[in-house]
């Protein structure tokens, strides 16, 4: 050890006389004041000492400073202990495509030289160069949004290097898959990629075909069969309709039927809430007699009834000659029944049930087909007449038959209530018309499960007034819909309806998630999806749910070059959506961004139309504007071969003969040509009058060019002219609607009707489909009856005839067109 304090010296002994004696010398020398040597090196010895002793303190304090200074770990005030920030989970990285400067160059000129016919406007770049991880691309109609999605698909494969199995584009039908998947074989191989069919079909899939993959991927449901497929001999082959237009077939309808009858022998409550509907739907409603139909017909009961014979003589020879009558059953013998002092005549009775029967028209039979020539009014109008008569005024028991096909079935149903679980249809109220029993139940169901919902959760938490039969229409399918999907699981291989899978596989699904495969999984990282408009809240949930599951794996694209991660691009049109009426919504495209969290979206929109010129697109969009929506959206004619023809859209009253006189001038002059109609019923009236020309145009190998559709299967089409057929309306309410959108969190505002809202904007929104597909002439047919303002909303209250995109001629009288209404909306998932 060392320092001054344990160091000693020989003075310091009181012992040491050799010591002492050197002091008193040193003493007296000093005094003398002579320099000695020995006291020369004793003070350098102290000095030294004391030196060191100064320094070592001096340079040990400052030593312990400086040192402290660089340990110091916290310098300044203390921090306060607090938690972690918290974030929304978000469904993407933050992350860019690598496109830089010099591959956008590339990709510019590479497209000019190989697309030269097809050069993209600076929107549709837009799309194809967009670098975020979330795209939604607002594509006007006629926009080339199907073009601008290949293009897209080619950057991410053949510049950014992304693999065909981290890509998908999913779209709604089997012939929007089929025509997208041919136009990027064709555009690939300009740029020497030949792509085989059947791998431009694994990458191009609809809804139906990409959630069944996720479904066979778990062990024990590998041979799951999809319910709305089974009457398909090869279920790659898919259905033609939409996934909002499924039509049931003898297969399924085998199966609900079999279930249905289990239920009515093993369910008592079932089997009373069967009997209750089926009697309603069979025997004649009671109609209040201050009704206003009923007032206005009582007036005409005594001409009525001195024509009845004649009205009975020709039902009865209709139904005579198409084999169903007379009817098991049912006595065919007429009976005279007194209704406001007049004698009219029942066409049969049933002595079983005490009931008498009235015969109306078949829907096969002439609509326009009338007792006399000489009169105005149509048989089935006279019989529309009576049977309100009978409605208000007979109080025995009156069953209508309406329908050769189910009169037999309704006559046994009843008979045999307790024995046999009866056939009928049920109108639920606030449906145009009504359906099969099971069709009935199958489409309530799908309408509550495609916006989210719980069937039986759903339906207690429904309201009716006492009485309402909708109450045990509902309550019925509640103990059916659960049995029947019972029934589904428990047959060998298992079947599963659409909707059951897209709920197993969404949010509420994230362990079944857990369990599907990469391979499954992976082809969604990359994802495109067309007709975003028509989405409904399972299909939401479940695009939502697998970007979360890719996230949570961290799963990365597989591809070249710099690392890529999940994306998503979602192309749609918020004017073309027209399904809600089976559960789709334009609310998830409009809120885009709130539904899928992204650290950078991008929004694209692409307003230049290549088909159609300037009048029609805004008369289309004059009608549909007052929907909301995006605030600048505005189409704009650049089709040159069309834009300076300038024809308005013609507003003309209904005249079958004249629509297919001009369809005739049409075709001579080379022109495609589509007729459009909005019921079943305007096909029927018209068909007949078309039939030359369209036997003429397979004749000439021109059957392409003159089809005939509904509205709402029309969208994706076009034609040089186009013929409209009837009005485009809301004219019903929706009890049961209106409740399961509030429940689904669809509301606008505090609407206490917002199913019945967004019915009236379709309405708009379908005529706007309807006139767009019209390339330079479009002709627009109104029935007489369309112009009573009775419905909701129509299309045509929004006509201008100041506007020069119309063309009325004084005939025909359009009511004021309405102001627009902008409603804020409240949007939950």
């Amino acid at each position: 050890m060392s320092g001054p304090e344990h160091r000693t010296t020989r003075s310091e002994d009181p012992h040491d006389k050799k010591g002492l004696i050197a002091r008193i010398v040193d003493n007296i020398l000093d005094a003398l004041n002579i320099q000695q040597a020995s006291a020369w090196r004793a003070g350098r010895g102290v000095g030294h000492q004391q030196g060191s002793e100064d320094g070592y303190t001096q340079g040990f304090d400052a030593g312990v400073k400086a040192g402290t200074q660089i340990v110091e770990l916290r310098p300044g005030p203390k921090p306060l202990v607090g938690a972690p920030q918290t974030q929304e989970p978000g469904l993407f990285e933050d992350w860019r495509f690598p496109i830089d400067d010099e591959m956008e160059k590339r990709i510019r000129a590479d497209v000019a030289r190989l697309l030269p016919d097809q050069p993209p406007s600076s929107d549709q770049w837009k799309m194809i160069l967009s670098r975020t991880p979330t795209t939604s691309v607002v594509a006007g109609a006629g926009s080339g949004k199907s073009t601008t999605m290949v293009v897209r698909l080619l950057v991410l494969y053949h510049y950014l290097e992304i693999e065909f199995s981290s890509l998908t584009v999913v779209t709604f039908t089997r012939e929007s898959k089929l025509d997208f998947a041919k136009k990027l074989r064709e555009v690939f191989l300009l740029w020497e990629h030949e792509i085989p069919e059947k791998q431009s079909l694994n990458i191009v899939r609809t809804f139906h075909s990409r959630i069944l993959s996720f479904v066979r991927s778990i062990d024990g449901l590998r041979r799951t069969q999809a319910f709305e497929f089974l009457d398909l001999e090869d279920e790659e082959d898919e259905k033609a309709e939409s996934m909002f237009q499924v039509k049931l077939k003898k297969p399924q309808l085998d199966l609900m039927n079999g279930c249905y009858q289990d239920l009515y022998l093993s369910n008592p409550r079932f089997k009373e809430l069967i009997t209750h509907l089926f009697r309603r739907a069979a025997v004649l409603e009671q109609l209040d007699r201050k009704n206003a139909d009923v007032v206005k017909r009582v007036k005409r009961a005594g001409d009525m009834a001195e024509v009845d014979g004649e009205v009975c003589d020709l039902l009865e020879q209709q139904w005579t000659r198409a084999g169903k009558w007379p009817l098991a059953g049912v006595e065919p013998i007429r009976q005279k029944i007194t209704v406001l002092k007049h004698q009219f005549s029942a066409n049969g009775y049933i002595p079983a049930l005490d009931a008498f029967v009235l015969l109306g028209v078949d829907h096969t039979e002439q609509h326009d087909l009338k007792r006399n020539a000489d009169i105005s009014m149509t048989l089935k109008g006279e019989v529309t007449m009576k049977r309100t008569m009978f409605q208000a005024f007979c109080s025995r028991p009156v069953i209508i038959l309406n329908d050769y096909n189910d009169a037999y079935d309704t006559v046994e149903g009843m008979i045999n209530l307790v024995n046999c679980c009866p056939k009928f249809r049920y109108k639920v109220t606030g449906e145009i018309g009504s359906l099969y029993i099971m069709e009935a139940f199958y489409a309530a169901a799908s309408f509550i499960e495609n916006l989210g919902l719980d069937v039986v959760e759903s339906i207690k938490k429904m309201k009716f007034l006492k009485g309402d039969p909708d109450s045990w229409f509902f309550e019925a399918l509640a103990h059916y819909w659960p049995a029947f999907e019972e029934k589904l699981s428990s047959m060998n291989p298992p079947i599963m309806t659409f909707n059951s899978m897209f709920a197993m596989f969404g949010e509420r699904g994230a362990e079944n998630l857990k369990q599907v495969p990469e391979g499954v999984l992976r082809p969604m990282t990359t994802l495109l999806i067309d007709e975003f408009q028509d989405v409904g809240s399972n299909t939401i949930s479940w695009i939502c749910a697998a970007f979360s599951e890719i996230k949570r794996r961290g799963l990365r694209v597989e591809a070249g070059g710099k690392p890529k991660y999940a994306s998503l691009m979602a192309v749609g049109d918020d004017w073309q959506s027209i399904y809600g009426w089976r559960g789709s919504s334009p609310k998830f495209f409009m809120h885009f961004d709130e539904v899928f969290n992204s650290p950078k979206s991008t929004r694209v929109f692409m307003q230049e139309n290549h088909r159609s010129h300037q009048l029609v697109i805004d008369a289309a969009e004059a009608i549909v504007r007052s929907t909301g929506g995006f605030d600048n959206k505005q189409g704009v004619a650049v089709n040159e071969k069309v834009t300076g023809a300038q024809v308005p859209v013609r507003v003309v009253g209904r005249n079958d003969k004249q629509l297919a006189d001009r369809a005739l001038k049409h075709y001579e002059a080379g022109h495609s040509i589509l007729v459009l109609y909005r019921v079943g019923k305007s096909k029927e009236e018209v068909l007949p009058l078309l039939a030359p020309l369209i036997s003429r145009a397979k004749r000439e190998d021109r059957e392409n060019d003159i089809k005939l559709l509904t509205y709402h299967a029309s969208k994706g089409l076009q034609a040089k002219a186009v013929f409209l057929i009837g009005d485009c309306e809301m004219t019903t309410s929706s009890p049961y609607k209106n409740q399961v959108y509030q429940q689904a969190g669809m509301s606008v505002e505090d609407d206490p009707k917002p199913f019945d809202t967004a019915q009236c904007q379709e309405a708009l929104r379908t005529a706007y489909v309807a006139i767009t597909r019209a390339i330079t002439y479009c002709y627009w047919y109104i029935n007489k009856d369309d112009n009573r303002g009775t419905a909701m909303e129509k299309a045509t209250r929004h006509i201008d005839p100041a506007l020069p995109c119309w063309s009325l001629p004084v005939a025909v009288k359009t009511e004021a067109p309405a102001k627009p209404k902008h409603r804020k909306t409240r949007f939950r998932r």
